[in-house]
């Protein structure tokens, strides 16, 4: 009885956004994640061959109320914050800085969408 009142826990928390640890209330996120492809072609053959080029990670954070420590990153700063951001399916991104911040709708019904651009993501 125990050991499942502690495996509903962990599935709550994983279920979860997380910045650093902390828990969002409810938050939901959105991936962003490409990698550039570089195409060239060698002699007189037609088709191009593809080579992988760097990874970007991106993670939004849309929440109906502000988030303090990103917040606190919004203003020009010397020495930015990095953060770590776990989404719902488990993934951790890494290293991440805030890039940008988009508001939608008004009062009750806000939304924030925090970006964040990060250098790492590991997999569940």
């Amino acid at each position: 009885m125990l050991s499942l009142g502690l495996l509903g826990l962990a599935a709550v928390a994983a279920a979860a956004i997380a910045v650093n640890g902390a828990v969002v209330p409810k938050a939901t996120s959105t991936v962003d994640i490409t990698q550039t492809l570089i195409e060239f072609r060698e002699g007189a053959e037609t088709s191009p061959q593809m080579l992988p080029g760097a990874k970007r990670y991106g993670v939004g954070v849309v929440a109906p109320s502000p988030i303090a420590v990103l917040d606190a990153e919004l203003p020009r700063a010397d020495t930015p914050t990095r953060f770590s951001v776990q989404i719902e399916d488990g993934r951790s991104f890494g290293r991440c800085l805030v890039a940008s911040l988009k508001t939608e709708g008004s009062a009750g019904k806000r939304r924030l969408t925090y970006c964040l651009r990060c250098e790492d993501v590991t997999v569940p």
